[in-house]
């Protein structure tokens, strides 16, 4: 899974963000301090690790290698999914499923 760095890096271009977008996010003036905490590899620490999860809507553990989950997952979104799930057909329910089950067969083939 790499570094804390690296794990920066891939949450950001997951985000589609670019360096200076995340810096400007961060409150930096600068993309600098992005680049560098993307190349120092596990030299970050716990408070700068905290805002970095922050502005990438990820959770501290996800970027310190902890967890493999890169995302924060909200209560009212839980709540807006499972009951739009529990009002779907059958046939939603089922595509629902089937597209899962493809996620955990791509995670298996990635080696995840």
């Amino acid at each position: 899974m790499g570094t804390v760095g690296d794990r920066i890096k891939q949450r950001r271009e997951a985000l589609g963000l670019s360096q200076m977008q995340l810096a400007i996010k961060m409150g930096y003036n600068n993309r600098s301090a992005i680049s560098r905490a993307e190349t120092s590899g596990d030299e970050i620490g716990a408070n700068r690790v905290k805002k970095f999860a922050e502005a990438l809507n990820c959770t501290p553990a996800y970027l310190m290698g902890w967890k493999d989950v890169d995302f924060v997952v909200e209560d009212d979104d839980l709540e807006f999914f499972t009951e739009a799930y529990r009002r779907a057909d059958d046939a939603t329910k089922e595509m629902v499923r089937r597209i899962l089950s493809y996620k955990e067969q791509f995670d298996k083939l990635k080696g995840e």
